[in-house]
């Protein structure tokens, strides 16, 4: 003996298990749809496997999915593709032996219509005469008794309006429990979605063949180039001294126990980061004790001179005419900077500033760089106009491969004066000319693959949301080139949003809409919403109850209608 029971997509192993332990048959087949839940584990199938032997019971699986079938392999179930049903044949009843009498054949006879005799009574005159005097006698009988009813009629008015108020009532109830209505908005609950396809750039020209067999992964592409010229014009930043420096006298202090070396060029460094040097080098005599008793620092006057930038490399100029400072010297640590410093007792004076733009190798060769990636960037809008005029005459929907490595660029011409370098001037021009090659490819064609790769991998009871797929969610890279054979393959990923199937219109949102009227009728609203709330299908539910002030969900499941919301209202 054998049990055929078909399964649901959604349906979890402890619904099939309740409905298989109570059969008697010992040989069960499974009909499992594709993509069910009972395959989405190897464990879902292997407890009811062996709850099924517990039971004494055989589990043969009726299946397409070849998920499934590699699940029912690896745990030895046996698994086929269709069901063998033996043909029954009913067996014949044995029928009343059927009578066969011949039909006698009349001769065709014309009857002739023999006379006979009327057997009616005759009705006299004065019979009728009597008759209509009955009639009026009942007439006038008739006429005394309407007005005897109206008579009655206010009688009476007590109980037709009883009547009547019963009659409003009964009709008020059947209205309440079959008029009343409610709408249930639903935002379904969603996930974001995202596919990864490998897909192969060929070039239209090299690939004719391949291109011609339509293969799925694979699209046309082709090559693409453009001429692009400038000359700009760039600003002198070199800037060559031509003031004079501040000179003064400082005082050099040593307070140290020897005498003090100092070279020639000795740095002197102000508070504000401006730099003096010594010309001569000189010995400072050490600190000696002096006629009182006390010690007395080494002193040496000597004459120095502003550099013509300071620490932070900004001219000096007339800012070397400081007035009467201290100096430290940044060549000596900073133990030594106590020991020994200078001082000025006088300003420094002499300082003018005043300097000329002169253009510099250093110039040049940071305009080069800055025009050719000047150019490179417009050579790259170049080829997206190229693209764009291509694209309006044939309508074709080309896009420029966005790869650095595929935009390739060579200067064919850069144009300088050869006086240039040395030269005053405030500003100087540069003439350069570049050539610019990409790949292009069918944006459309790219993105309708991937949509169609992505609608394949939604849940049988979800569905894609249409406005979360569009061409910005489409991401690419470069994974490897064959050059010689024109062909670039790329890794491309969409995303996107599934949210489950609400409508009644289709067969998944109709089981739901099902389910849920079953679980809320006559409830409060509420009520209904907690319980609605529940299902994993449903992110956020409102419902409307007409009329306004009907609080509960009517009993009857027609009244009740599901829509789709982005929110709940």
């Amino acid at each position: 003996m054998k049990k055929v029971i078909y399964i649901e997509v959604d349906e979890e192993i402890t619904s099939i298990y309740d409905r298989i332990k109570n059969l008697k048959q010992k040989m069960i087949y499974l009909v499992v749809p594709r993509k069910a839940v009972l395959f989405q584990s190897l464990v879902n199938l292997k407890i009811l496997n062996s709850k099924l032997k517990e039971l004494g019971q055989t589990m043969i699986l009726v299946t397409s999915d070849t998920t499934g079938k590699h699940l029912a392999d690896q745990l030895k179930i046996r698994a086929v593709g269709r069901i063998e049903v033996n043909k029954m044949e009913a067996q014949e009843e044995e029928s009343p032996e059927m009578r066969i009498q011949p039909i006698q054949a009349r001769r065709n006879e014309v009857l002739k219509e023999q006379p006979r005799r009327f057997t009616e009574k005759k009705i006299t005159i004065a019979e009728l005469i009597k008759e209509f005097r009955a009639h009026d006698k009942e007439r006038k009988n008739n006429d005394g008794a309407l007005w005897q009813g109206l008579h009655s009629f206010h009688a009476n008015r007590k109980f037709l309006s009883l009547i009547l108020v019963i009659s409003i009532s009964l009709f008020g109830l059947i209205g309440y429990i079959a008029l009343p209505g409610a709408t249930i908005y639903i935002r379904p609950t969603f996930d974001n979605l995202d596919h990864t396809v490998n897909i192969t750039l060929a070039d239209k020209h090299k690939n004719q063949n391949l291109l011609s067999e339509n293969q799925p992964h694979f699209i046309a592409s082709e090559e693409v180039i453009t001429t692009t010229k400038q000359t700009k014009i760039f600003n002198t930043t070199s800037q060559r001294f031509q003031g004079q420096n501040a000179k003064g006298k400082i005082t050099i202090v040593n307070t140290a126990n020897e005498e003090w070396e100092l070279k020639g060029e000795t740095r002197f460094k102000t508070e504000d980061g401006l730099i003096f040097r010594s010309k001569e080098g000189v010995v400072v005599p050490p600190a000696a004790v002096g006629a009182e008793g006390d010690l007395a620092p080494g002193k040496i006057v000597i004459t120095v001179e502003a550099d013509p930038f300071d620490m932070y490399s900004k001219t000096v100029g007339g800012r070397g005419n400081i007035a009467p400072a201290r100096f430290t010297m940044p060549g000596l640590s900073k133990y030594n900077q106590t020991r020994i410093w200078g001082e000025s007792l006088e300003p420094m004076t002499g300082g003018t500033t005043q300097y000329e733009k002169v253009v510099l190798e250093e110039d040049i060769e940071a305009a080069k760089k800055q025009i050719k990636d000047n150019l490179i960037l417009t050579a790259k809008e170049e080829l997206k106009s190229y693209l764009d005029s291509k694209n309006k005459l044939n309508h074709t929907h080309l896009v420029l491969l966005d790869d650095r490595r595929y935009l390739k660029t060579e200067l064919l011409d850069l144009r300088i004066s050869d006086d240039l370098e040395g030269s005053a001037r405030e500003k100087f021009e540069i003439f350069a000319k570049i050539k610019a090659q990409g790949i292009a490819y069918d944006s459309d064609q790219l993105f309708n693959l991937l949509k169609e790769e992505l609608k394949g991998r939604t849940h049988p009871n979800m569905r894609l949301r249409e406005e979360s797929i569009y061409p910005d969610n489409v991401g690419y890279e470069v994974i490897d080139e064959n050059d010689v054979g024109g062909q670039i393959k790329i890794t491309a990923t969409i995303k996107g949003i599934e949210e489950f199937i609400i409508e009644p219109s289709q067969e998944a949102g109709l089981r739901l809409g099902n389910k849920i009227k079953e679980k809320i009728l006559g409830l409060k609203v509420n009520e209904a919403e907690k319980i609605i709330n529940n299902f994993p299908e449903v992110d956020a539910v409102s419902i409307k109850t007409w009329p306004f002030w009907t609080s509960s969900i009517p009993r009857i499941g027609e009244n009740i209608k599901i829509k789709l919301t982005d929110g709940p209202n």
